[in-house]
Formats: structure tokens, sequence, C-alpha cells
């Protein structure tokens, strides 16, 4: 044990050899979140309305305060204008007479079509409860039965997400490049002389990679909570589900350093590595809400698991299989350190 944790103590000594590569690492994560956050689409939208001449305008703006979630905030906030074109804005509704018709001609100053879209849809919903109650007897009843107690913003889901990511990016790219660097400074001679097993050797260096990875998550956790307001509701239980993620992608960092035996071809495999295998695996949203193509290349990768078992701890409800998903990380975590060790094997015990 004592040779255990002085191993250790190096470990986290060799920060020194690179601080930039952990300061970017680490934080990386949260800054992409805190940027992202500030450009995802929220769901009230402001919508400028040409101030209505005659109740059915008026109709038009009470139908637009309607739409919404029956669990969360309205999708419409109906702003009234004086201006019937878009001059300086997104948008402007105006209700006029085309045909003898009332009319809401909505038009844009826009170039982004995605927004355009958001926009068009939430008037078609305006229009649609209109429609509804023109109908009268005869409209048409949805019954809505919302899957959460309470809708949450998708900038939630989205740091949710990125935590599995945080953690294998720093996890697989600093092994990678602290590997990389015994070779590079031939201080790897060190390791083939210690007087220590390759387990204490490897279980050291994971052990660091894992902490460093869940330093990174908790940085990322806290800014997710305190633009969000959502917090999981066990912590201990979100570094559990973690630490298989930093083991296995430290060893995929590991197990490249080893090959490779350069900083930054390590670096950038475990960099592309950690984005693929973030956008794969349910990045922007839950694997079985996608095509059957990509839910099943998504189980492949720590991520998706990873997420369907933080899933419960930020939204309350469970998805997937938690006890697959569970055996799944545990079963890479075991396989990717054995093959780290084999690997280690054959390219530092034995002499090329």
């Amino acid at each position: 044990m004592k040779r255990f944790l002085l191993l250790l103590a190096n470990e986290f000594r060799l920060a020194r050899t690179a601080i930039p590569i952990h300061v970017v690492i680490i934080l990386q994560p949260t800054v992409m979140f805190l940027l992202m956050s500030a450009i995802l689409v929220y769901p009230t939208f402001d919508m400028n309305v040409t101030r209505p001449a005659d109740e059915r305008g008026w109709a038009l703006v009470a139908a637009m305060n309607e739409v919404g979630s029956p669990i969360g905030l309205p999708y419409i906030h109906p702003v009234l204008v004086d201006e019937r074109e878009p001059v300086g804005m997104r948008q402007v509704v105006t209700v006029e007479d085309r045909n003898g018709a009332p009319t809401a001609v909505q038009r844009f100053g826009l170039i982004d079509s995605n927004m355009v879209k958001n926009y068009r849809n939430r008037l078609t919903a305006a229009g649609l409860v209109l429609w509804n109650d023109a109908l009268g007897a005869g409209a048409v009843t949805i019954e809505e039965r919302p899957w959460l107690p309470r809708d949450m913003p998708f900038a939630l889901y989205f740091g949710m997400a990125l935590l599995p990511m945080t953690v294998a990016l720093s996890a697989s790219v600093l092994g990678g490049a602290l590997t990389a660097q015994e070779f590079e400074f031939r201080t790897i001679l060190e390791y083939r002389l210690a007087p220590v097993s390759v387990a204490a050797i490897l279980g050291a260096r994971l052990t660091r990679l894992v902490l460093s990875g869940l330093l990174s998550a908790a940085i990322l956790l806290i800014a997710v909570g305190f633009v969000t307001g959502g917090w999981p509701s066990a912590v201990l239980r979100v570094g559990l589900i973690l630490t298989p993620v930093g083991i296995i992608t430290g060893s995929l960092g590991i197990i490249v350093g080893l090959l490779l035996r350069k900083t930054i071809p390590a670096f950038l495999v475990g960099l592309v590595i950690s984005f693929v295998a973030w956008i794969m695996g349910s990045a922007f949203g839950l694997a079985a809400g996608f095509n059957r193509g990509y839910e099943l290349i998504s189980r492949l990768t720590p991520n998706t698991h990873a997420v369907e078992l933080l899933f419960p701890t930020y939204f309350g409800v469970a998805v997937g299989d938690p006890l697959v998903s569970a055996l799944v990380l545990v079963c890479m975590s075991a396989g990717m350190a054995a093959l780290a060790t084999l690997v280690y094997r054959q390219r530092v015990l034995r002499r090329r």
C-alpha cells in the first residue's frame, strides 16, 4: 500500500509537466456548456404582434397566450408593436384581410431557418387554438399526459449528457499525454526497473486519471446547477456512475500513449475519441428517441449507458434498463483495464 501511495503521489506531481493541458482539458467542458447554454433555444419566444385594430387580432393574441406546456413555461410571449415590418426585429405578426378572410401574416427578418421554423410553429399552434375554439362542440379534445413532473430546460439535459464526456475527455487525453511523455522524457526506464507490479503502476495512474475526471465533472456539475437550477438528487451516485467511464477512457488513453509514444498524437486521438463517443452517445437526446441505427451504435459507447443511469438523478424518471447499463460499464471497465495491462507488458516490459 505504501508503494502504491507513493506512485499515486508521483502521478499528481507529474501534472507539473503538462499544466496547460490539465487546465484546458479540465475546464473546457464547463466553458463549452456555458457558451452553449447562452445560445440554446429557450421555450418562451418573444413574438412581435402588430397592435390589433379589431377583435380578430385580439383573439389571436389571446390564443398565443394559451400556447405552452401543461407542466412548464408558455411558448409565446406576445409583444405588441406598431410596426408591420420586421425592421430591426426577428419577426412581426400582422392580422390582415386577404380575399375577404382574416389572415395572420408573419414577416421575418431572419436568415436562420431553424429559428424561422420555431417562430412559424408557434404561430401555427396559436392558429390551431383559434380553429379548435371555432369548432365548438365538434372540437378535437387532446388529453396531455406529461412524462415528467415538470418541464425541464434542454440546457439541463445538455449539461447532464456532458458529464460522462467531461470525465472521458480528461481521463483519455491526460492518460495518453502523460504516458507518451514517459517515452519522450525516457522516464519509462524507471518503470521498467521499478520493483513494483504492473497492477500497482497502472492502478495508480488510473486512480489519478479518474480523480482528475471527477474534478472536471464536479466543476461542470456546479455550473449546470447554477445556470439551470437543476441539481442531482444524489451527488455520490453521480460520482459512482462516472467512475467506470473514467476507468474505461483512462485505460484507452494509456493504451494510445503506449502505442503512439508521442504527446501531440496521443492528445489528438483522445480528444477525437471523446467527442465522437459523446456525439454518438446520447449527447443531444436519449438514444432511444432517434433512429434504430443511431441507438445501436450508441450502445457501444459508455456515454449512453452513463446518461441513462444519470437521468433519474436529474429528472426523476428511469430510462432504459439500469442493471444492463451498470453491467455494461463494469464489464467495459474490467476489459479495458485488462487490455491496458496487456499492452503495457508488451510495450514496456518487453524491449522492442
